[in-house]
Parts: C-alpha cells; structure tokens; sequence
C-alpha cells in the first residue's frame, strides 16, 4: 500500500463507505412501493454438498449452531466460540501460552481452528462457503518432537454478531472444498436477507480481576428498487481491559510450588518453579587465558577456581563482600537470585476490535442475481511481557575499563580496594563476562495491530434446468507487532564498553543503570493474500433413476495465495551483531533473547477441477460420490474423492457413512523458510543420564535443562500429507422432535510434516552414547545432530560414574523438516436434540459430545530406536520420548469434551443454562520415574441468562442478564506460565454481563 494511504485512513474510509450506503439505502427504502411484500432470496445450505436440493444433505455429519445457539453460550468472539465446540481441539493460538515464542509467535487478538485435535492447519474455513485467507503471521506448533511452522485462518476475524449460523462438517471434505480439509470444515454463514435495525450493547464485569467488557453491536437491513435489492450491515465493537499477572495470587508469583499439595508426590521437587536463575543480580565470570587464579581472586574470597562470582541485593545472608553500588558478591555456588517472571505480565492484553460485514443482493429478473459481500477487521491490542535475559549461546561482556566495573582500572571509583581483591589485578582491569542476567528493569510492551479486508462479487442464476453460480474473492490479512523496551546487543556491548558513568551498570541491581540508551523497537510485519475465481454449475435432475432424479455438480477453480513475513532489521541480518565469541547471523541476532529470522515469502497457485454426483440408488437410500483434482504449483497434483451414502430403512432410523480422502500440501512457510536457529529451553538428557547415575540428582553441579538452538531449514523436498476419513453413524428419531446422532470417526494420516525434536535428539545421542561405554572415549561417537561445547573437568567425573564418556553442555540441535509416519485419530461425536411444548413454555435442549478413542503418531526410523531403547531398559522409562506413540489425554488431547444447553421461552420471558464439560489429561514432561503422571483434573462451567422482552415507546426491547461460570470454577494447575494449561483453560472465574438490545 502507497505511504499516502495507511492501513488505519483505509479503516476509517472503509467505516464511513459503510455508514454512507446505509443511508442511502434507508433513503432508497422511503421511496419504495407501500405494501409492497418483500422477496425473498432462497437460502442454500452450501456445507456438505453443493447440490441444491439434493437429499443426501439429510444424511451428512453436519454440526449446525444457529445464532440463538450461539447467544446461549454467553460469548463475545470467534476464540471463545471455538473454545466451547466439542469437535475443536486445544487453541494453540492463544495469548496466555505462546509467550515463549516471543515475536515469532502469532501475538494480539488471534484464535485458530483444530478441528479432532488433528493441529492448527487441518481445518478449512469457509464464509458463506467460500475459504477465507489465513492470518498474517503464523508460529510453531509441536509436531513430533519439535515446533514446526503452522498457520490458520483467524476465528475472531470472523464476526460472531450477524451470523445466522456456523455450520461444522466433521467427516472429511477435501473432494468437495480442497485438498486441505483433512479434519472437515468450519462455515460461517452469514444472514443474507435481514431487513430492520437494531442496536445492542453489553458490559461484562469480573469476579476475581478488574477486567471490564464492552460490546457495541448494529444490524442494518433494507430492501430498496421495488424489493429486487436487500442490502445489509452489521458492525460489532469490542473493548476489554487488561489482566495483570498479579492481579491473582494464583498467577501473582511465578514459583507455583506453593500450590501442591503437602502429601503429593511432586511435593518438594524442582517442578512447577517456573521463575528464573537470571535476574539483575548477576552472575560473572572473569576473562582470563590461563587456568589457576593468576590474579588471586580466589583466594582472596572473590570468585571460585573457575573465576566466576555472583552478586546478591545487600544483606542477603551469601554475601561475602560489598561491591560500591549498592550490592554484594561471593564465589559462585551460592544460588542465584531468582526472578519472578510474572512481576510485569499480563494474562491477557487490553483488546479494541472492529467487525463490519456487508452485502448487496440485487434481482435483475430471469433467474438472474448478483451478490456482494464486503468484511473488515480491525484489532488493535497492547500487551506486557517479562524482560529479557540473553541467551546462553550469546555472552555479553563488561569492558575492563567499564565505569561500574568492580574490577575495573586502577582509579576507577567503582574498583573494589585492594585490602579487598589483594594487589594481583592488573591496573588496566579485568573483562568479565556476563553468565546469568536479565535487564529487569523493564517490562516488554507489545503493540499489535491486525487488519483483515475481504471483497467477494458473485453472480448466480439459471439455465434450464441447471444451477449456475461464479464469484471472485480478494482477500488480505495485515499485522503488525511492535515490541517496545527490546535490548540491542549491538548498543548493550556499546554501553558496557563506556568508560564513562553513561555506561550500563549491570552491578546495581537496576538502579541507575542507563538502560535507556540500549532500548529498541522491534517489529515484525506480516501479510497474507487469497484471489480466488470459482464457477460452478449443477442441476438437481441430471436424469431420472428409477429411485429418483440424479444430481449432478462440475465445477473449477483457480486460487492465489501468499505471505510475507518481513522481520526487523536487527533479526533479518541487515543489523549484524558479533559476539565475543565469534557467533554472529543467521546464528545469533541483534536482539537479546531473540532468535534471528530472515524475512521470508513464498506463493502458489492452485486449479482445481470438482464434481459431485447425487445418486438416489432406491428409495431408502442415496449415495453422494464427489471428486477433486488439484494442481499445485509447488508441489504437484492429485485426485482425492468422497464417496457418503444415507439409507433410512425405518422412519425414525437414519444409518449414514462417508469415506474420503486428502491431501494436504506443506503449507508455504514450511517450503521457503529459510534457515533458521532458535532458542528453547530444553533438557540434555544425556546430562540428566549423567546427573541421576553419576551422583548428582539434584544437579548441585551440573545444570541439564538450559537453552539450546535448534537450527532448521525448509524443505522443498517434503511430501504432501495423504489422509484418509472414514464415518459411520445412525440418527434416530425415536419421538417426535426427539433426535439423537451417533457417529464413529476415523482419520489416518500419512506422512505427517514435523520435527524429530531437540530432546529426542539428545537421547538418541544418549542411546549412542550407552552403547558404546566409556572404555575408549577417544573413538566414541554421539548423535551428529548434536553439537556440544567442550567438556568441563569439574562435570567429567559424574559422566564417567554413570557409565558414559564425558560431555559437554548442548550447544545445539541440527534439525530438519521432515515426513514422519502415520498419524491416526479417531472417535465417536454423540448429539441429542429435543423441543418440547407446554403450558409454561417452549423448552430446547442440545448435547455434543466428542469423545476421543484413539490418537496416536506412529513411530518410525530413530523415533522407533528410542521406543526400543525404553522397551529394553537401556534408558530409564520416565526419559520422556516426545511426540510419537500413543498421544491421546497427553498435553491437552482430552479423551472427552461435552456440551449440554436447555433454553425455555415463555411469552416476554427466556432463559438458558448451559455446562461445558473437558475431560482430564495429564502433563507428560512431569511423569516420575516410577510412571506417575500429573493428572490435570477436568473442568466443568456453566452459564447462566434470563431473558425479558417488551416494548418501549414501540421499539422492541430486551434485557438480558447472565452469569458465565457461575461456580467460579478455577483452572486445575499445571507447570506452564500461569500455572495452568492456557491451550485447554481459562482462568478468569465467574463473570456476569447486561445485555441491552433495542429493535425497529
């Protein structure tokens, strides 16, 4: 876009466009025809089958939330709808637990699809079905044993407000839609001939934090030029407030030991202590070239025989001796002090977002219609997350002649005296490295705003007795994140090369230490595009069957997709930063805590030929086939069908069943990445092999989980996933407006994209390593994927106690996209519905229940040598072997997740209850070595509303009051940031929302 037109002036344009067609159109409407009745635009039912009219559309596996449904679960966004869908699997796009990623994670207002737990990217998204771009920006999801790139369309881009229904097609549609509905397909379908006006708005306020909602919602529909044209509007604004981290003392202190139970097995070990060994008290480490003390430093009390000494606030009971800033210090071995990483956080960040959504349908008589539809978004949100410490692979150090250095030149006013360090430090000064520290002075602020437009013209007609139906779509997805108080390696190293009292002072425990002048804004930029042209045509009546008629649907399409994903200058390499070391891009970035990542871009273009066939083959029975070729530009073409039958021997029993195929192509991040390092914090476990076996279990001396980079790389070598769907259900209707559905599922998919995984790798290099003992550790090879510093001699005896050759700390992990074996999840989706009349009113009940039987990642190759290595008791059984093996109830695969609502209306009167139930699961990294699990116990909230409607001065009126939650039911804890497992749960307890709508 030019620099004259910015994104947020094209917003404004946009709303008033919007605002200036409404009214003209209510001007248009004053003109019209008294009396005259208003037509009507026939509805079509677009997921399952393309087919109008076609009675194979009875029988498919459809999940169907209308918006009154939808109202009854009390929510206010897409995230939050998908949250409470029992076929949708964990939201791995979440605020609250993707803080790792930093800004390479998707941050703001963002929430992914995943339905059947399948992973972020399995589900095609539809409106008013058509697929909708996917967000701009995307980040790592676990796939195997490691993070791999993953992307999705955004839920809350997607108006919850104006939507006449959302429509989950949960057996596979990749013949009907594209390759990529490997789990099935969420569609949005919006109302399409509302005509009136109204005006809602609603407050929600919170029991346990201050958090305030606001909600502003119009619909505005019209019908003008003698009924042939209905336009519409609807616009939805949304305001929420922050949630500080300390706002609960459940989250308030990031050491959740305090919240185990006395008699838990987990009581008194290092798990769930999730606050942090850096701090501004930091630990250093004297440069020097000579092993020994060649400057008396240990004996003088300073540092240990290694050269290191730590720092403490005054009158910590380790201190040894006060430096001149205001702190002490002692020889390293005391501890650290460890920082409260919740001090700054938010749970969640303050959110103001816009959704408007137009159409114009217009009659032009014949048969002929055109439809228009018009959608943006716009979200803005600002966030604080915990400072930033750097990485272990990059060591800043403090300049001999640093003003604040301790033991800096001789007449520096901050040298330590020499009755304190003797008289062995050279005048000039000593250089120390920087071990273990955070620039805590400072939160981290991050400013995200997104963007979303979409434009779609279509026209739909007859000819004879044939359908026909064309349309474009352009779509664009825009984000931008700034993170604000970012430190610059580049100017940090400056400052602590400064002489002068201007230079960074890392030894006063944060005060006065000049951190400004090494602060930077980091940005990450990110579209994502969609132009897409389809045509399709059908007829109900293709020929005459002696059952009935045969349907028929052809149909092509042509699709673009792109993405950019423009990183700042300081994690690009245009800014290249050179550590003492020599560790310099694409290993080592700018920003301190913070991967480098070169921009990246990539595009492809996809025809498709379609065709569906509905086939009444007697009576009782009908066979939807349906088939798809594809061609992509990257990586190659296939065919995939779906082949779904209903047979309803009785009136009151449905039997129904599909088999399908797909074929998912590597999505374009994970073909043009370039290569890129990141930094996690993993566990070596060959240290911890070393550490259990070789005397030191509680790793007083070594230190097995720190951070490790991972080096990865995109492959044009990958192969599209291949999966095959197969359901099997009956529908009963054993009573009049009784329904009950009961569907098997089964998905099987080949050649899952993922990663072997850093800590898979360190134990293969375990097995490796066991194999061939520490008899001769000259010839002695480990896994080559591993890449390790020099041994310590103070680390060696433990490794040689436990039977391996001695090794050093983990540098990094090489790692590769690759095509791991079958994955296959499966289950059974219950439904029973059931409307009853009586005297004191109408009452709806609705349950869903997805209950998951099977989810498994086969393993295959070195994932299979570690399985065996287990199995043989080669390596301890409780050594965690990531992401392969059975999954189901691990890390939030719930076996079970249920939702029941009851609604009753009488007259002006309506109220609902509603309860969503998820089932347990447990924490695999916490399992003991005697198999004990961490059980994270399931989770049941309800929701309450009442309803009264009436007029005021003629204006139809209702006031809803209702409570979510209203046990204030707590999320169970777990070992992640907030102490509870953000992906599955929330933790915000009971609220209650007003609800005010007012309609002409």
């Amino acid at each position: 876009m030019s620099a004259q037109f910015p994104a947020k002036r094209r917003s404004q344009l946009f709303v008033a466009i919007v605002l200036g067609l409404s009214g003209a159109t209510a001007l248009a409407q004053d003109s019209a025809t008294d009396g005259d009745d208003v037509a009507e635009i026939e509805e079509v039912v677009v997921v399952g089958t393309h087919i109008k009219g076609a009675q194979i559309s009875d029988a498919l596996a459809v999940s169907v939330l209308s918006a009154e449904d939808i109202e009854i679960l009390g929510i206010d966004s897409g995230d939050e709808l998908l949250d409470l869908l029992p076929e949708n699997g964990n939201n791995f796009f979440n605020e609250a637990e993707n803080i790792s990623g930093g800004v390479n994670s998707a941050r703001g207002d963002i929430g992914a699809f995943n339905l059947r737990s399948l992973g972020t990217g399995n589900t095609l998204v539809l409106l008013n079905g058509r697929r909708v771009v996917n967000a701009a920006g995307f980040q790592t999801e676990e796939v195997g044993g490691s993070f791999v790139p993953v992307t999705t369309a955004n839920s809350n881009s997607i108006p919850v407000y104006g939507l006449d229904r959302l429509e989950v097609l949960r057996d596979g549609a990749s013949a009907l839609y594209g390759a990529d509905a490997v789990a099935g397909v969420a569609n949005t379908v919006m109302k399409s001939d509302y005509e009136g006006f109204s005006v809602r708005t609603r407050y929600n306020t919170y029991d346990n934090v201050g958090r305030n909602d606001i909600t502003l919602n119009m619909e505005y529909g019209t019908y003008f030029n003698d009924n042939k044209t209905n336009f519409g509007v609807f616009f939805s604004y949304y305001d929420r407030d922050r949630v500080r981290a300390d706002e609960d003392e459940r989250w308030a202190d990031s050491d959740f030991r305090r919240r185990i139970p006395e008699d838990s097995p987990f009581a008194g070990s290092t798990a769930f202590r999730n606050n942090s060994t850096n701090s501004l008290f930091g630990q250093y480490d004297v440069v020097r070239s000579t092993s020994g003390d060649p400057f008396g430093l240990q004996a003088a009390g300073i540092t240990d025989s290694r050269g290191e000494f730590e720092t403490y606030p005054a009158g910590d009971g380790r201190c040894a001796y006060d430096l001149l800033t205001g702190i002490c210090g002692a020889p390293d071995g005391q501890g650290t002090v460890r920082y409260n990483l919740n001090e700054f956080r938010d749970l969640n960040s303050a959110l103001e977002r816009y959704n408007v959504f137009a159409y114009l349908n217009h009659d032009f008589g014949d048969g002929l219609e055109s439809f228009t539809e018009v959608s943006w978004y716009d979200a803005d949100s600002n966030l604080n997350r915990h400072p930033s410490a750097s990485f272990s692979s990059v060591k800043l150090r403090v300049a001999a002649d640093n003003y604040y250095n301790p033991l800096g030149p001789c007449g520096s006013p901050n040298r330590l005296p020499d009755s304190v360090i003797g008289t062995m430090v050279p005048c000039e000064g000593l250089e120390l490295e920087i071990d273990n520290y955070r620039f805590a002075e400072l939160p981290r602020i991050v400013n995200n705003s997104a963007e979303t437009w979409r434009f779609l013209q279509g026209l739909r007609g007859t000819w004879g007795e044939w359908d026909w139906e064309t349309a474009i779509v352009y779509s664009e997805a825009e984000r931008s994140d700034v993170t604000s108080n970012r430190v610059s390696n580049t100017l940090m190293q400056e400052a602590l090369n400064d002489p002068t009292p201007a230079a960074y002072n890392p030894f006063g425990g944060g005060v006065g230490s000049n951190l400004e002048r090494a602060l930077v804004d980091v940005r990450r930029d990110s579209e994502s595009d969609l132009k897409m042209f389809d045509f399709k045509i059908s007829t109900p009546t293709l020929f005459d069957a002696p059952s009935g008629p045969v349907g028929l649907l052809a149909g092509f399409e042509y699709r673009e997709e792109s993405f950019v994903d423009d990183r700042d200058p300081r994690l690009d390499g245009t800014i290249v930063f050179t550590d003492a070391q020599g560790d310099t891009f694409p290993f080592v970035s700018d920003v301190v805590n913070s991967s480098p990542t070169p921009d990246n871009r990539g595009e492809r273009d996809v025809t498709s030929l379609f065709a569906e066939l509905a086939i009444p083959v007697l009576d009782t029975l009908d066979v939807q086939v349906a088939w798809r070729y594809e061609d992509f530009s990257d990586v190659g073409d296939t065919n995939v069908g779906k082949v779904a039958f209903g047979w309803r021997p009785l009136d009151w029993l449905l039997v129904r069943g599909s088999w399908s195929e797909a074929f998912r192509a590597p999505n374009l991040v994970t073909i043009n990445e370039d290569i890129v390092a990141r930094t996690n914090t993993r566990e070596d476990f060959v240290c911890r092999y070393a550490a259990d076996f070789g005397g030191d279990p509680d790793q007083d001396v070594l230190d097995c989980e720190n951070q490790i980079q991972r080096v990865a790389q995109g492959s044009r070598d990958l192969r599209p996933e291949k999966s095959d769907n197969i359901s099997f259900g009956v529908v009963l209707e054993p009573l009049d407006n009784l329904t009950i559905t009961i569907d098997y599922w089964e998905i099987e998919k080949e050649d899952t994209i993922g990663l072997f995984g850093e800590e898979n790798h360190t134990l293969l290099d375990l097995v490796f390593l066991l194999e061939q003992g520490n008899a001769n550790c000259a010839s002695v090879v480990g896994n080559p994927a591993t890449v390790r510093a020099d041994v310590d001699p103070d680390e060696a005896p433990f490794y040689e106690a436990a039977g391996l050759c001695p090794q050093g700390v983990l540098d990094a992990v090489n790692d590769r996209y690759a095509n791991l074996n079958t994955r296959t999840v499966d289950g059974i989706d219950v439904g029973v519905y059931y409307n009853w009349e009586t005297s004191f009113g109408d009452f709806t009940t609705r349950f869903v229940g997805s209950f998951l039987e099977k989810f498994e990642q086969e393993p295959g190759g070195n994932a299979n040598v570690l399985l065996e290595a287990q199995q043989s008791g080669l390596i301890p059984s409780n050594y965690p072997v990531a992401g392969f093996d059975d999954l189901i109830r691990r890390d939030g695969n719930q076996e079970e997740r249920m939702n029941l609502s009851v609604a009753w209306r009488y007259e002006q009167f309506g109220a609902s209850v509603n309860a969503f139930y998820i089932g347990d699961f447990f924490q695999n990294s916490l399992t003991l070595s005697d198999g004990t699990q961490w059980i994270i116990p399931s989770m049941t909230t309800y929701n309450m509303r009442f309803d009264y409607n009436f007029d005021l001065a003629d204006v139809d009126t209702r006031v809803r009051l209702g409570i979510n939650n209203v046990t204030d039911e707590r999320a169970p804890l777990a070992d992640r940031f907030f102490g509870y497992f953000a992906d599955s749960h929330r933790d915000l307890g009971r609220y209650y929302y007003v609800d005010l709508r007012f309609s002409l």
